[in-house]
């Protein structure tokens, strides 16, 4: 089972919190880098603390999709970093 890094979680969840659909941001890394930009500036100064709060909020709510919804975001958070892993790798 492979680990996730700190970052990527903490981006996954920021992208967790921003509301946008699935479809939004999915289909594009560069959109994947706005939201979490965008959400992080309407959160504010507290931005880490405030998205982990509401996606404690949101689990709870919706515990049925919040997994899910979860992955979703991991695998775009890691796909919109995959290229900068790999120019740094070289």
């Amino acid at each position: 089972m492979r680990s996730t890094s700190s970052v990527t979680t903490r981006l996954a969840t920021i992208l967790f919190v921003s509301q946008a659909p699935v479809g939004e941001f999915t289909a594009s890394p560069t959109r994947t880098r706005e939201l979490i930009h965008e959400t992080i500036r309407q959160l504010g100064r507290n931005s880490a603390a405030l998205a982990d709060a509401e996606f404690a909020y949101e689990y709870g709510r919706h515990p049925e999709t919040a997994a899910a919804h979860m992955r979703v975001c991991l695998q775009a958070v890691t796909a919109t970093l995959a290229p900068a892993d790999k120019a740094v790798a070289r």
